[in-house]
């Protein structure tokens, strides 16, 4: 794929050729965003935050000028109908901006205070909120078993509202992710209905907060290894929390912790 030019870059008014329409609109489907290593931003303050934080954009189109942030790069000033074509949102925003998925690594999740895990988590809301909420309380290292919905879908980068742009994110399977942690001596914290009360629990440097699956909850697997983690609740009037609301009580709880 070729590279747009990024540097001393101005805008320029085009027409949005069927090829460039075709490629966002593919970038909806997790096989092409494996293809080309390309993921898609909807939004002024989502695309500057991805710009900010290092992100190197592969196209940028605007239906209106953008400000002083965008000056050393290139978009491109299209219509407001172009924009309906492209855009994932149910209301377009003026800016879209295609940008490359960045290179993924273990190496700093080894020195982690916390780690987050993401067991199969499906719903695309319910991934972008939690990693919202794990930036929100220092948590910048996330684990994405594999069955978590595609950190990089449209749906996840936009209800992550720029965490993305912030945590270091990395896929597993579940069989590797439980190596690894072996070999590093980390330790598992597993949310589960049955488990030690959160304001019990002994939160230590080293450990990896599991949230499951919102139908099965996390995997026997975690379960076996890890300490279980529970949020005491009236059960008889409701089976359970969201996943996403039970993360950020369970992250809430180990930043009180941690707070010096």
């Amino acid at each position: 794929m070729v590279n747009l030019p990024c540097i001393l870059a101005k805008k320029t008014v085009t027409v949005l050729t069927k090829n460039s329409e075709k490629l966002v609109r593919s970038l909806g489907l997790r096989k092409n965003r494996k293809k080309s290593g390309l993921f898609v931003a909807e939004g002024l303050k989502l695309v500057t935050d991805f710009l900010s934080a290092g992100f190197l954009p592969e196209n940028i189109y605007s239906t209106m000028d953008l400000p002083d942030a965008f000056d050393t790069v290139r978009y491109e000033m299209i219509s407001e109908a172009e924009m309906k074509r492209i855009t994932f949102l149910e209301t377009p925003s003026p800016v879209l901006a295609v940008f490359k998925i960045p290179e993924s690594s273990l190496t700093h999740f080894v020195e982690a205070p916390m780690i987050l895990v993401l067991d199969r988590v499906q719903d695309p809301g319910n991934v972008g909120t939690l990693l919202r909420t794990a930036l929100w309380y220092g948590v910048e290292h996330v684990v994405c078993v594999v069955g978590t919905a595609d950190i990089w879908s449209p749906k996840v980068v936009q209800a992550s509202m720029s965490a993305l742009a912030y945590v270091q994110t990395v896929v597993m399977h579940r069989d590797d992710l439980i190596e690894w942690t072996q070999t590093h001596k980390k330790s598992l914290v597993v949310a589960d209905m049955n488990g030690t009360p959160a304001r019990e629990f002994d939160w230590r440097d080293g450990q990896m907060l599991v949230m499951g699956n919102e139908g099965a909850g996390a995997s026997e697997a975690f379960k076996a290894l890890g300490e279980r983690i529970t949020l005491p609740g009236d059960a008889s009037k409701m089976e359970s929390l969201n996943v996403a609301v039970s993360g950020a009580t369970l992250l809430y709880e180990y930043a009180l912790s941690v707070k010096p």
